[in-house]
């Protein structure tokens, strides 16, 4: 390769290395032509490093541009492991307005993509300074499944780094927590394999204990979307079983007329009604249903006649 053409190349490498480096970039005068043009020759950067690993002269261009460049080793290889995502983290870092953030998000879905995104920030989300202000963000530029799916591997990583604080997430919970625990059960990236069976065996612990305390936890799970209950039904049979028998100890009280409010599960005969008739709504689901309630209840024509009303 000409000389000239060497040089021309380091000195692009070394422009973007200057942006990493830059303390003070972006800031509030930061435009958004400049945040596109930083994403772009960030793409370029990882180009060009792709196409120097398929020729196998990676290791010879980093040491030319070791010598070429007084930056440390470990700046260097935080900069050039993924270009878009240490832009992305600089701007993310930065104090620059909520403004430019918004458009850094946007810039980096129609540049790169929503998967790349979603993948960047799951892995910066255990970096970043400010944790609610990303997902503020974030929440403007992703659709609602997608940001579900984004806080569902965030939570997993956290799990995975400290499963132990996995029962107390389960204390007051809110809707959407409860709905995340559902995600993460039907998770099946192996990255977080040992997450998920934890969080499995707290779910399960909580179904099986039929406490009251846990009543809350119950009409949460149940207004969980049915594409995600249905999924987290079918692929926990365990937890399934002890889903069908609260449901038929509440069919007890119901038919029964009996008060279920001081009861571990509180429904009443609409509301079950509607819970057994979205579970049913899948056909295998269904079948497992009507084979296991009737171990816990002989009545099989009052659960026939739920599918009916």
């Amino acid at each position: 390769m000409d000389t000239a053409i060497v040089q021309q190349f380091l000195s692009f490498f070394q422009d973007y290395i200057n942006l990493c480096q830059s303390d003070n970039w972006p800031d509030n005068d930061t435009t958004v032509t400049e945040l596109r043009n930083a994403f772009l020759i960030s793409q370029h950067v990882e180009k060009c490093l792709d196409k120097l690993q398929k020729r196998n002269i990676i290791s010879e261009f980093l040491s030319v541009l070791n010598s070429y460049d007084e930056t440390s080793n470990s700046l260097l290889k935080n900069c050039l492991t993924d270009p878009p995502k240490y832009i992305l983290k600089k701007i993310i870092n930065s104090n620059t307005k909520i403004d430019q953030m918004d458009a850094g998000f946007k810039l980096f879905l129609e540049i790169f993509s929503e998967e790349k995104l979603e993948n960047c920030l799951t892995e910066l989300m255990l970096e970043v300074a400010s944790k609610e202000t990303l997902l503020k963000n974030v929440s403007r530029n992703i659709p609602k499944d997608k940001l579900l799916e984004f806080k569902c591997k965030v939570m997993l990583s956290e799990l995975n780094a400290c499963p132990t604080a996995i029962p107390n997430l389960f204390h007051d919970c809110k809707q959407e927590t409860i709905e995340l625990f559902v995600l993460c059960l039907i998770s099946k990236d192996p990255k977080y394999i040992h997450a998920v069976k934890s969080l499995a065996d707290c779910f399960l612990n909580i179904v099986v204990s039929k406490e009251a305390v846990h009543q809350k936890f119950w009409r949460l799970l149940f207004k969980v979307d049915d594409r995600y209950l249905i999924e987290m039904c079918m692929e926990n049979p365990d937890i399934f079983m002890y889903i069908v028998e609260a449901l038929a100890d509440c069919g007890k009280l119901v038919r029964e007329g009996m008060s279920s409010e001081s009861f571990y599960i509180n429904l009443n005969q609409y509301e079950l009604c509607s819970v057994v008739q979205r579970l049913c709504k899948h056909d295998a689901l269904k079948s497992q249903f009507f084979n296991l309630v009737k171990d816990y209840d002989s009545d099989i024509m009052f659960w026939e006649n739920m599918l009916l009303s």
